[in-house]
């Protein structure tokens, strides 16, 4: 699944009427609406608990809360999408099991430099919605 098919089946099943936010290249999420700031993961393997970072999580989640939104944190895997409504879980004091890792600074383009990130993990099970 690509991000444009993710938002797509996000604003057709979940009514969210998310747009893309493409074509500020500088834009730390991957989509907006009135209600929500999202990040649009597609993933290729399923893990039951998905990784997100710290950095995009502090950076996002501190702009949805300035601007009265809720930070969506959306994943497809080949068992289907998952929506964590990151907002939420912060609120509730939601165990993310942070740690430092070792990885790639990007994905997908080739590149073999790494450096460490803080990443944390979330439950598939604690989803906010699964499609």
């Amino acid at each position: 699944m690509t991000q444009q098919e993710l938002l797509e089946e996000l604003n057709g099943t979940y009514k969210l009427e998310l747009e893309g936010t493409d074509k500020d290249k500088f834009c730390r999420w991957d989509a907006t609406s009135d209600k929500y700031l999202a990040e649009l993961k597609c993933r290729r393997a399923h893990y039951n608990t998905q990784m997100i970072e710290y950095d995009k999580l502090d950076c996002v989640k501190a702009e949805a809360d300035k601007t009265g939104k809720e930070f969506l944190y959306c994943v497809s895997t080949p068992k289907g999408v998952f929506v964590f409504n990151i907002t939420k879980l912060c609120q509730s004091s939601y165990n993310f099991n942070w740690e430092d890792k070792y990885l790639p600074s990007t994905t997908d383009f080739g590149g073999t430099h790494k450096r460490t990130k803080k990443v944390g993990y979330i439950d598939v099970n604690d989803c906010a919605q699964h499609l």
